[in-house]
């Protein structure tokens, strides 16, 4: 296993933008990096396929049905999840809040991404994919997504 690094007081934070309707990301280049992709694909958009790709397997599930849950009721919301970038795991804290057209429907959804914790993997062997073969056995036995709705105190 790799060596694991926590980023205490100085968190790395990076903001996006979602539009639902055309599944759009839009992202800053600190967000980016966190997640392991280019800061230009991340300025001119990418889609919540592709993010979910990059999404550890095991909490794939579990960041989809907290993501439907924040469009469905528009509520504040915190997801703790895993990232595969090339050489590390990444878990990640994502909150923000959807907003709503005039009539109700979902219209967008930003927020900010924070890095909490860096696994780095051991090298790779010449015949492994690093993020593939080394990520399911790095999961551990826990499921390590933790959703939250943040309800307006009141």
């Amino acid at each position: 296993m790799g060596d694991t690094y926590s980023f205490g007081s100085k968190p790395q934070h990076g903001y996006f933008t979602w539009d639902i309707a055309r599944d759009e990301i839009w992202s800053d280049a600190i967000f980016a990096e966190n997640i392991g992709i280019e800061a230009e694909t991340a300025n001119n958009g990418f889609s919540v396929l592709r993010y979910m790709e990059l999404v550890h397997p095991d909490d794939q599930e579990q960041v989809a049905s907290a993501t439907r849950m924040a469009v469905l009721t528009g509520e504040p919301f915190m997801i703790i999840h895993r990232i595969c970038r090339k050489d590390d795991i990444v878990t990640v804290r994502a909150r923000g809040t959807c907003f709503r057209y005039r009539d109700g429907l979902p219209s967008m959804a930003t927020g900010t991404q924070e890095i909490l914790q860096v696994e780095r993997l051991r090298p790779s062997a010449a015949n492994e994919r690093p993020c593939e073969d080394t990520r399911h056995a790095l999961a551990g036995q826990s499921n390590r997504v933790l959703t939250k709705s943040l309800k307006p105190q009141g």
